[in-house]
């Protein structure tokens, strides 16, 4: 079997005897000799196919090579891909259990969520009812901080020592506030209070639960009942005012380095009711202060006047605010639940007699001893469509 041989590159000393050959034949052939030109000429030409053949062949080989290197890569690639689809089943199948897992969680939260929304409600509500609570408990025990206007009197003086003499104790007027409570009860119509004069006569009162009164027209069914008990308070407010301190309050703050020279020099003027002064507390940004004079008694007439020029760069006049300064406290603070022993609350009265008719029917029935009854201090009857309030205050008779 034939085999087809490609053109193999021919070394330089088989050309060169090919070529003397071919000229020596021509020689004969021909009886032409050819120049040394044209023989060069041909041998350049030669040499350059030369070089265009091994140039090919090197590119065939780069060729090749690269195309092994191709293949080989082109099979890495073809792994890698492999590898990177196993992979992203492998993270499609994780992937797929982490979402149901992530539904799962999200059902199981939601369903926590209601449970929590519904919990919140009900704290709410409760919350709610306790604020009321809370706030009918604080209206019980709310103590009002701006007392009433009273009169007072001066009644003795415990200890008099000469004025030279007195001591740090008399630097403070001292006052003491007795708070006495009161019970306060809502009487609807068709009730009536009664109180007798001795409290066996209530407690008897009290032992029967309906008692018949006859008014002669009718005969009505009532029902005796102890009065209802509140929660009261009862204290003591104890204060010191100074007779050497006042409070003085609005100050400007355009100066405020200057300021305490300025108090210092218009609290000192006699004109204007005022002393010596021993020192003063200052704190600028607040915008009041406390003076303190070195005469008792200043304090006091100062603050009698209730406002005080204040010149300022010897033109603009600012009026302040003055005031004792005074200290409180509370002493003997009490709570406890107000009864009343000789007091009987009546209800279900049903009739349309008059109101004072009413009340001497009830009277005289209660005043009669074959009923169980006793001498009457006070009655009120409340009629239809009406109410009363009734205030309950310690009973001197009970102490």
């Amino acid at each position: 079997m034939d085999q087809d041989i490609g053109p193999q590159p021919l070394s330089d000393e088989s050309c060169l005897s090919f070529e003397i050959t071919a000229i020596e034949d021509g020689s004969e052939n021909n009886d032409t000799c050819l120049n040394s030109e044209a023989i060069c000429q041909a041998r350049e030409e030669l040499e350059k196919w030369q070089m265009n053949i091994l140039k090919l062949e090197k590119e065939k080989s780069d060729l090749i090579c690269k195309k092994l290197d191709a293949e080989e890569k082109r099979k890495q690639a073809t792994n890698h891909l492999c590898k990177l689809n196993s992979e992203l089943d492998n993270y499609k199948d994780e992937f797929l259990k982490v979402a149901k897992s992530c539904q799962e969680m999200l059902q199981e939260k939601n369903q926590k969520y209601i449970k929590l929304k519904d919990q919140l409600v009900e704290l709410e509500n409760d919350l709610q009812r306790k604020q009321a609570l809370c706030d009918s408990l604080c209206a019980k025990f709310r103590i009002k901080l701006k007392l009433p206007e009273k009169n007072i009197k001066f009644i003795k003086s415990e200890q008099s020592v000469p004025v030279d003499q007195e001591g740090d104790e008399f630097l403070n007027i001292k006052c003491i506030y007795t708070i006495l409570p009161k019970m306060l009860v809502v009487l609807q119509n068709g009730q009536t209070l009664i109180t007798f004069e001795e409290e066996q006569v209530a407690s008897r009162i009290l032992k029967i639960a309906n008692h018949q009164i006859d008014l002669q027209s009718e005969k009505i069914q009532v029902k005796a009942q102890s009065i209802p008990s509140d929660t009261m308070q009862q204290f003591e407010i104890h204060l010191n005012i100074s007779m050497k301190k006042i409070r003085v309050s609005e100050i400007p703050n355009n100066l405020p380095e200057q300021m305490r020279d300025k108090l210092e020099i218009s609290f000192s003027k006699s004109s204007l009711g005022g002393g010596e002064v021993e020192s003063i507390e200052y704190p600028t940004s607040s915008g009041t202060a406390i003076i303190t004079f070195v005469e008792k008694r200043v304090a006091q007439r100062i603050a009698e006047r209730r406002k005080y020029p204040l010149v300022i760069n010897g033109k603009t006049t600012c009026w302040l605010t003055v005031e004792p300064v005074m200290g409180s406290y509370l002493k003997k603070f009490q709570i406890f639940n107000g009864v009343s022993k000789r007091s009987v609350l009546l209800s279900d009265i049903k009739s349309t007699m008059e109101e004072e008719e009413m009340q001497d029917k009830l009277k005289i029935h209660f005043q009669k001893p074959s009923k169980q009854g006793g001498e009457v201090e006070d009655i009120k009857y409340v009629p239809r469509d009406k109410h009363l309030l009734v205030y309950f205050e310690e009973d001197s008779a009970e102490k």
